[in-house]
């Protein structure tokens, strides 16, 4: 299919980059190093993407900076470690290029672009240390980022996150954790925030668009949705058809289109079916609606996809009348990695290491063939007043009323799963035997606390297990809780080792290229690790750069 070539362009540059999270800001910035003209369009209102919402994290095994906090790493155990994640389900030519760049451009970033990294120290892969190849030391953040040097375009980029207050990763671990978030520096907060102190996603993106559009001066529109890729009769993509301001606004691009669009967490319609849930929410903001593969599917470009039970799908809640830009925003919930905490589901039953996602993704996924359900869906999340006392459920601090349509309240486990809908019986029995092993600081039945990553992000370091305490003390609550996507989707864009997109028909679409989650995770496989996400789409942006740069 090709699509009308206009009269007359509202913009002609070399290179347009749609979308305006790392991967998309990371092509403009070497192709613009290369030489080229590049325009970014984003159809929100604030530059930053995705990214700006996350945490922030970019996964650089065998890093320069590891050396500086005395870690060290190998190529060969980050290969390893890789293989692992992947389950046999990664393409290893595009794996073999990931690997073989993802240093090189992460350290063009800090050279080039003036990043600031740091290696979190503490920080172990999510494996760790039971996996081939996994460390500790990986995780690179930023410093704090001053909002003040974006100049006109600091009210024009995403300034912070509902999901991170403005700490580093350092104070955070410092100060306890998630777990502790009441014994954070709230006046060390409340001074970054009056004085725009940006860190984790807000922060790093702060770095990256500052290089992009100050200085490097590269023009940037929001609020800019693009709607069609515009190709020659050659079947070559030489630019796109946006809409701005209500008009249509042409704009070419004389080497190609980079689509960072990131995936399709808001069309729920798209999510629900190539998520396979029959649900969906996210905690991102409103914005990402599958253009990627929609535009791409109208020139013939091929889709792919990685297994859907491995990825960053979290399940949580959405607090009453919290919502970003008219959209209800929901949070993952970290809470279940609390003492005090268990899920169960509608049998009463744990079924899961609540404390470690990856553990909890395919068993709430889980099929019984015999009755045709998901015996796991929707999970519970259960906790008392020991929790209550100690740690908050979202905004909720304790000693503050939680409001009923968010959390269920009873004096008893059997009034709280009459409640719920929960089985009763199975639901006193699953408490019992819970307990029993609990006073001890054990997990009998699923080893929750196993893993030192669950330990630190949402443990509380001052239990003998981090993330086990009984849950007794009444009264008790209840959060049925859905799922919650945080824009890592498992389907995208076919891409070959220079970025391109790829045609159904195995060939490159030219002038097209795909970076980010607009790009299929078949370079990773059927495995995540918080900060790949980050990494790959700096990698891709790195690689369709250059390459559209020549080089």
């Amino acid at each position: 299919m090709s699509s009308r070539i206009p009269a007359r362009w509202d913009l002609e540059v070399d290179v347009v980059a749609v979308g305006s999270g790392l991967g998309s800001i990371t092509a403009a910035l070497a192709a613009h190093d290369g030489g080229k003209r590049v325009v970014i369009l984003d159809k929100a209102p604030r530059l930053g993407g995705l990214c700006a919402y996350g945490g922030g994290e970019v996964f650089v095994p065998n890093s320069r900076y590891m050396a500086k906090i005395g870690k060290q790493d190998s190529d060969e155990a980050a290969r390893r470690y890789f293989a692992f994640l992947s389950g046999g389900f990664n393409e290893p030519g595009l794996t073999e290029k990931l690997l073989a760049t993802y240093r090189e451009a992460v350290e063009y970033t800090a050279d080039q672009a003036g990043v600031r990294w740091e290696a979190v120290d503490g920080l172990d892969d999510y494996y760790y240390p039971d996996a081939p190849g996994s460390a500790t030391g990986r995780y690179l953040a930023v410093e704090p980022f001053d909002g003040s040097q974006l100049g006109d375009w600091q009210s024009k980029t995403w300034a912070s996150s509902p999901h991170f207050p403005p700490a580093t990763h350092k104070e955070m671990y410092a100060w306890g954790g998630l777990a502790n978030i009441t014994k954070w520096d709230y006046e060390l907060l409340g001074q970054r925030v009056a004085e725009d102190q940006r860190t984790f996603g807000p922060g790093m993106m702060g770095y990256f668009v500052k290089a992009a559009v100050v200085d490097r001066k590269i023009e940037a529109h929001v609020g800019t949705a693009v709607r069609e890729l515009i190709t020659d009769d050659d079947g070559r993509v030489v630019g796109v058809r946006a809409e701005k301001d209500g008009k249509d606004f042409f704009v070419r691009g004389a080497s190609g289109v980079v689509l960072g669009v990131g995936g399709y967490d808001h069309n729920k319609k798209m999510a629900m079916m190539h998520e396979e849930a029959h649900d969906w929410n996210s905690a991102t903001q409103p914005y990402f609606h599958g253009d990627h593969l929609v535009m791409g599917a109208e020139i013939g470009a091929d889709t792919a996809s990685v297994p859907t039970y491995n990825l960053a799908m979290f399940y949580g809640y959405n607090i009453p009348g919290e919502e970003h830009d008219g959209a209800p925003i929901f949070r993952s919930s970290w809470e279940c990695g609390c003492p005090h905490a268990i899920w169960v589901n509608e049998a009463g039953e744990r079924f899961t290491d609540e404390s470690f996602y990856k553990d909890y993704q395919p068993r709430v996924r889980q099929w019984n063939g015999r009755t045709q359900t998901q015996d796991n869906v929707p999970p519970f999340l259960i906790f008392d007043t020991n929790y209550r006392e100690r740690y908050p459920l979202g905004s909720f601090m304790p000693g503050m009323d939680i409001p009923e349509e968010l959390a269920v309240k009873a004096d008893t486990p059997r009034e709280l799963a009459e409640k719920l809908g929960i089985d009763a019986d199975g639901f006193e029995k699953t408490l019992a035997r819970f307990n029993e092993g609990a006073r001890d600081g054990r997990d009998p039945e699923f080893d929750a606390g196993h893993f030192s990553w669950s330990n630190r992000l949402a443990g509380d370091p001052s239990y003998p297990n981090p993330n086990v305490g009984v849950v007794e003390k009444p009264p008790f609550y209840g959060v049925k809780l859905s799922p919650v996507g945080v824009g890592i989707n498992s389907h995208g864009l076919r891409t070959n080792a220079d970025a391109q997109v790829l045609h159904v028909r195995g060939h490159a679409i030219p002038g097209l290229y795909a970076v980010g989650i607009s790009a299929a995770l078949l370079d990773l496989g059927n495995g995540y690790q918080s900060g790949t996400s980050n990494m790959r789409a700096i990698t891709w942006g790195y690689v369709a750069g250059r390459h559209l740069g020549g080089r």
